[in-house]
C-alpha cells in the first residue's frame, strides 16, 4: 500500500514467502506519462516506391490519436493521415502506414509524429530522415534521348515520370515485370535536362 504524507510516504510490499519489505522516502504524486513512445522509424518500403513509418508504445494514457506529419525542408511539416490510439492501456501497441504518395521533386522527406491526448494536449516524436533517390541507380538509354528513351533498374509495376526543371510531368511509363519502361517523349520537348522518377529512384536525361 502507499501511503503519501505531503511529498512523503511508506510503501510495504508483502511476497507469498511472508517476508514483509518496507520503503520509506520520497513519492511521486505526479500522473503517469500519457504516451510511452519507444520506437519511430521511417524507411523506403520494398521497390523503394514508398515510405514505411511504424511506432510502437508501451504504454498509453488518454491518447486520442497520432498525425502523421511529412516535411520537404525539416521546419515546415503537414499532416500527411490521422491514425486513432489506444485510448489508455498498459500493454504495448504497434502502429504502421505507408506513404506512397512521393512528392516527384523531393529529395528528401521528413517525418514526425504529433501525439495528441483526449484534452487536446499534443506532443511530437523525433524527427526521421529519409534521403530520396539514393536507391540502386536508373539506367536511360539512349542518353540524350531520341524520340524515345529505355529505362531499366527500376521496381517491376513502378510509375515512371518524366520532369521539367518546374517540375511538371512530361511524360509516363509503368515498368514492366523486369523493371523496363518505355519512354515516349513530346515532339515539341524542348532541349534540356530532365528529370525522370520512378518511385524513389531518380535519374537525369538529357534531351538535345
Amino acid at each position: 500500500s502507499v501511503v503519501p504524507t505531503a511529498t512523503f510516504g511508506s510503501l510495504s510490499v508483502n511476497n507469498p514467502a511472508g517476508s514483509t519489505v518496507n520503503f520509506l522516502g520520497q513519492l511521486s504524486t505526479t500522473a503517469p506519462l500519457p504516451v510511452v513512445l519507444t520506437a519511430f522509424t521511417a524507411t523506403p518500403a520494398a521497390g523503394g516506391r514508398a515510405i514505411h513509418l511504424a511506432w510502437a508504445t508501451a504504454s498509453e494514457v488518454n491518447n486520442a490519436r497520432f498525425e502523421a506529419e511529412r516535411s520537404f525542408d525539416g521546419v515546415y511539416f503537414s499532416t500527411l493521415r490521422t491514425v486513432a490510439a489506444a485510448g489508455s492501456s498498459a500493454a504495448a501497441h504497434t502502429y504502421a502506414l505507408t506513404d506512397a504518395d512521393l512528392p516527384a521533386t523531393a529529395r528528401s522527406l521528413y517525418y514526425r509524429l504529433r501525439q495528441v491526448d483526449t484534452d487536446g494536449t499534443a506532443s511530437y516524436s523525433p524527427v526521421r530522415v529519409v534521403a530520396i533517390g539514393l536507391a540502386s541507380p536508373l539506367v536511360l538509354f539512349p542518353n540524350p534521348a531520341g524520340a524515345t528513351t529505355t529505362l531499366a533498374g527500376a521496381g517491376p509495376g513502378a510509375v515512371v515520370r518524366v520532369l521539367d526543371a518546374l517540375g511538371q510531368v512530361v511524360a509516363t511509363a509503368t515498368t514492366d515485370a523486369t523493371g523496363t519502361a518505355t519512354l515516349a517523349l513530346p515532339a515539341t520537348l524542348p532541349g534540356g535536362v530532365y528529370l525522370v522518377r520512378a518511385g524513389t529512384q531518380v535519374a537525369r536525361l538529357a534531351v538535345p
